[in-house]
């Protein structure tokens, strides 16, 4: 016959060091973790939300007078997409999760706007180019602000 013997409460908790193995780490690492997430996942925004507008694009009489506007919209929306998932990962500071992100996604468009040929680089005045390096900076950095002020998960209770 077994007996079971009831467990007295204690005050003390246990550390919480296997559910949140991130959390153990030191504020840097923790930073380039969530950079290196934030940026695969505006990479990968970036691929699917490519395929998408290039489906949209080409399902239209007029598939030319599409692709700058739906690129618009995929360089707008990729980075907001990595600066919420690199302030979630690590949610130290919005602002800089956010510009963390956006620097390692620029630097990943550089580095492949450069394996391209210099027929498909396109060319585009300087000052627009900047332009849009500026404003993958901004939607990363909204995209993490947005991630610090969204409501959060509540945890159901176990029964």
């Amino acid at each position: 016959m077994k007996t079971t013997a009831k467990r007295s409460h204690t005050t003390q908790k246990r550390p919480r060091t296997a559910e949140r193995p991130i959390e153990s780490a030191t504020p840097p690492l923790r930073l380039a973790k969530a950079t290196a997430r934030g940026c695969l996942f505006a990479l990968l925004a970036t691929i699917v939300l490519s395929a998408i507008t290039a489906a949209v694009a080409y399902a239209t009489a007029d598939p030319d007078a599409l692709v700058v506007p739906l690129s618009l919209c995929v360089m707008a929306i990729s980075p907001l997409i990595g600066g919420l998932v690199a302030y979630r990962s690590c949610r130290i500071s919005p602002l800089l999760c956010g510009t963390l992100s956006a620097l390692a996604l620029l630097f990943f468009y550089f580095v492949l706007s450069y394996l391209l040929p210099d027929e498909l680089r396109g060319q585009w005045p300087s000052g627009l180019r900047w332009g849009l390096r500026g404003g993958v900076l901004a939607f990363s950095l909204i995209g993490a602000v947005m991630g610090a002020y969204a409501p959060k998960k509540r945890k159901r209770k176990r029964r």
